[in-house]
């Protein structure tokens, strides 16, 4: 993969240099003049992307994005739109052979390599190749995910990988979705920072556009105890965070917003060592803990924070919390009170 960590800083676009760990950059137009916007952008990923920049003049030209590097991985996400990104054969020279998979997260997206187009709607994915002359434009809102990784290590993962190439990935493929979750997740500074976790997280990555785009059969059933397990687990802990204090929270409920069967969730518990039922007990109680620790919310009933934290049933709530944390709810107040007096 490239090194773009010599991309050049100008005064006018804001630029955040990049955290030695997670290795990020931010790259902003909105308080450049309009006219010199096309420039900025050029001079910015011209070197590095290898692209010519034309505005589309009917829309302004607009760019938001932030640049991640990872392992064999590099990550950009955010709003760019109003102008035609080209990469010809003369601008690329000698490029590397890299794969670029494109997810489309708002706006008409126009994607052009060699004879062939695609015009990606919102949630639409496709891959193309960085090795070929090729073409983006997006109308607003912009909104993209590209992920650019080398070809040699991934085309083994696919089922003939320049079949796969400009091929509409539709929304609602469920390796898509879990794919934009996952990654949302992994972009996070913290997440990233340890080595380790990067390789995993790549991995993971590669298993999940594999399967998108089209995988082996091997690598399909690797992927559903690796990468779609991963990610598949990141989105049902999520799903639950979101919806803790939520009566009817359900193993019925959850598996129906994440299109699958009960028991495949009951499953995913178990690999964990735990049960959906245990989880979402100690999360409730987690919540609660942390609740009646905190001195804004020292006015609150006992029994408002057990409802807030999605227990229906006051005396379950305080039963379990005391074998939980063996103090009862009320002590928890207390001795946070004495302590701050």
């Amino acid at each position: 993969m490239r090194d773009v960590s010599f991309l050049p800083s100008t005064s006018e676009p804001r630029i955040s240099p990049p955290p030695q760990a997670a290795k990020r950059v931010h790259f902003s137009l909105n308080d450049a003049p309009q006219h010199k916007r096309p420039d900025l952008y050029r001079e910015f990923f011209g070197r590095s992307f290898r692209l010519d920049v034309e505005p589309f003049g009917d829309v302004p030209f607009e760019a938001d994005v932030t640049l991640q590097m990872l392992p064999g991985l590099h990550l950009f996400s955010g709003k760019v739109h109003g102008s035609h990104n080209r990469r010809t054969r003369k601008l690329m020279g000698d490029s590397v052979d890299e794969l670029r998979l494109l997810v489309n997260l708002g706006g008409d997206y126009l994607i052009t390599q060699g004879d062939r187009e695609l015009v990606l709607a919102d949630g639409e994915a496709t891959l193309v190749s960085l090795a070929d002359p090729c073409s983006f434009a997006h109308r607003p809102p912009g909104g993209v995910l590209a992920l650019t990784l080398p070809k040699a290590p991934f085309a083994p993962l696919v089922a003939g990988v320049e079949d796969c190439l400009l091929r509409r990935i539709p929304r609602t493929a469920p390796a898509l979705r879990l794919l934009v979750s996952y990654v949302d997740s992994a972009r996070d500074e913290q997440t990233v920072a340890a080595p380790d976790l990067q390789h995993l997280i790549v991995t993971h990555i590669y298993d999940l556009i594999a399967v998108s785009v089209g995988a082996t059969r091997d690598t399909a059933e690797m992927s559903q105890s690796r990468g779609l397990h991963a990610a598949r687990w990141h989105a049902i802990k999520q799903d639950i965070g979101k919806t803790l204090d939520r009566h009817d929270l359900s193993l019925t409920t959850l598996a129906a917003r994440h299109a699958c069967a009960p028991r495949a969730i009951q499953r995913l518990f178990e690999t964990e060592g735990t049960t959906f039922t245990d989880y979402v007990l100690a999360q409730r109680l987690a919540r609660a803990y942390r609740r009646l620790s905190d001195p804004r919310h020292a006015g609150e009933k006992v029994s408002t924070v057990a409802y807030d934290a999605g227990f229906a049933d006051l005396s379950y709530f305080n039963r379990t919390f005391r074998r939980c944390y063996g103090v009862s709810p009320s002590d928890v107040r207390a001795a946070k009170q004495r302590y701050d007096a």
